[in-house]
């Protein structure tokens, strides 16, 4: 054996090497979903309600968990658990929704470690 096929070898090697590496990586990243948020072909009415409040829980970024009013005479905050799209939230603000839509679910590991799926809202805030 000489150098020159032990050189060719070598570098025959690298490169397939580096293109298996890049296969896998284009594989495990069209895989990968790391949106949480899985969103409905055709957004629907919320439980059909005109109009709705929510308490906020937790914000992100550009969105929040909010709990449903659930008792308007004692103002208490036990409904559903959803979350609502939009900016400049805070923690305990009441948001009211006109004309809510249900546009897709969101998913989340909750402290407890437990897997949560809530509705995703989207509406005009009032």
């Amino acid at each position: 054996m000489n150098k020159k096929s032990f050189f060719l070898g070598v570098i025959t090697g690298i490169v397939i090497t580096f293109v298996g590496l890049l296969v896998i990586g284009l594989v495990n990243q069209s895989s990968n979903n790391n949106d949480p948020i899985e969103y409905l072909e055709q957004p629907m009415s919320y439980e059909d309600k005109a109009e709705t409040s929510f308490k906020v829980i937790q914000v992100f970024g550009d969105a929040a968990l909010a709990k449903e009013i659930s008792d308007k005479e004692f103002d208490l905050y036990f409904g559903n658990t959803v979350l609502i799209l939009g900016s400049d939230f805070y923690n305990s603000q009441i948001v009211t929704i006109i004309n809510p839509q249900r546009i897709g679910t969101y998913s989340y590991t909750s402290n407890s470690d437990r897997p949560m799926t809530v509705p995703v809202i989207d509406g005009e805030i009032k």
